[in-house]
């Protein structure tokens, strides 16, 4: 039997403040890492985006969420829709753990299927049947938007960690914290650059924005800060990742 493969990339990310698919893991954008481990599973991937939102290049069907403001069931939705096979394997952008093994083995259960971690159901990342589509439609317009109830909805069973291998696969972060500890423990050279006029350029160990310009006896309300050349206004609590690039130039030049 073929599968299908969904990935949900068009959150708000208001926690991690900046875009969970553009973070460095491992030497690319964390979507373009969750669309390759997906890859070794599953026969097509759809990728569910906002309406504007930007993306590197993947090899997937990119899917224009309609309803980005109901949340993670409408961007199920819109990916069971669009898919050719009887079965998805349905998973969030921040899922760096994520393995070809875990996907396979969830999908050979041939049924609406997630993982119970401690009375949790893992409904991001999880197996769903293409006739759900239709299910959540209808959930949607009656105003419920958990994907649990979907779930629920066409009756699916639950799957202990220990009948799967790497059940760490649903493991994922949602807050910059969690990011940063999660390249510490995976990454080899978690390392940010900084460059600055007239300055050799330095590197810097990873951290928040607000931490790399301490490191670095940077006052940012004297300069213009840009990552990867995108001025950022604010926001010095967002993650800087291994790999990106901080650039200060002097205010209004």
């Amino acid at each position: 039997m073929k599968y299908s493969g969904i990935v949900l990339c068009g959150g708000l990310s208001s926690r991690m403040g900046r875009d969970k698919a553009w973070l460095p893991w491992q030497g690319r954008p964390l979507v373009s890492h969750v669309v390759e481990k997906l890859r070794e599973a599953v026969d097509e991937i759809v990728v569910v985006a906002a309406p504007d939102q930007k993306l590197p290049s993947l090899p997937a069907r990119i899917i224009r969420d309609r309803a980005p403001h109901l949340g993670p069931l409408a961007g199920i939705r819109e990916g069971l829709e669009n898919i050719h096979n009887p079965f998805a394997f349905v998973t969030a952008t921040d899922a760096p753990h994520l393995t070809g093994d875990f996907v396979r083995s969830m999908l050979s259960l041939n049924r609406s299927a997630a993982l119970d971690v401690d009375g949790f159901v893992q409904t991001l990342s999880a197996v769903y049947s293409a006739e759900a589509g239709a299910v959540a439609t209808r959930l949607l317009e009656a105003g419920r938007r958990r994907p649990l109830d979907l779930l629920e909805k066409v009756d699916f069973i639950k799957v202990d960690p220990d009948q799967v291998p790497h059940p760490e696969s649903v493991r994922g972060f949602n807050s910059p914290e969690a990011y940063l500890e999660a390249v510490r423990q995976n990454d080899l050279d978690p390392f940010v650059k900084l460059l600055q006029e007239s300055h050799p350029s330095q590197s810097l160990p990873i951290g928040t924005l607000s931490d790399v310009l301490r490191a670095a006896s940077i006052n940012p309300n004297e300069f213009d800060v840009h990552l990867d050349e995108k001025q950022i206004e604010g926001g010095l609590g967002i993650p800087v990742g291994p790999g990106e690039t901080i650039r200060i130039t002097p205010s209004g030049t």
